[in-house]
């Protein structure tokens, strides 16, 4: 039961936020779907520039023992927060592209039509 604890909770707030979403700030249903997509397009720049800021961090540690001759620990980079920053770093480069000119453009566009 405690397993299912957390994934509950976030299906429970996920459907509250889909009723107030529709209901309230009236919210087009079929939108949804267009959210679903960039959501994944951004969980997999995230992975994308999480896996970058690894190896560029990692070069950095290895460059740095090489050229101080002192250790630097490569633990350094064991830190949550470069997860955090790495979907920031998702979030507004898949904002970026979604909303400038061309084909990844015309989803925004298009939805937004749809809205009106």
């Amino acid at each position: 039961m405690e397993q299912l604890l957390l994934p509950l909770l976030v299906a429970l707030t996920s459907f509250g936020a889909y009723a107030v979403g529709t209901r309230v700030f009236g919210l087009p249903r079929h939108g949804l779907a267009l959210a679903v997509r960039y959501t994944l397009d951004v969980a997999g720049l995230t992975v994308v520039f999480l896996a970058v800021n690894l190896g560029l961090g990692l070069a950095v540690v290895l460059g740095s023992r090489a050229l101080s001759m002192r250790f630097v620990s490569v633990y350094i980079l064991n830190d949550t927060s470069l997860i955090a920053l790495s979907a920031l770093q998702a979030v507004v480069v898949g904002s970026w592209w979604r909303l400038s000119p061309g084909a990844r453009g015309e989803d925004v566009k298009r939805a937004t039509r749809a809205q009106l």
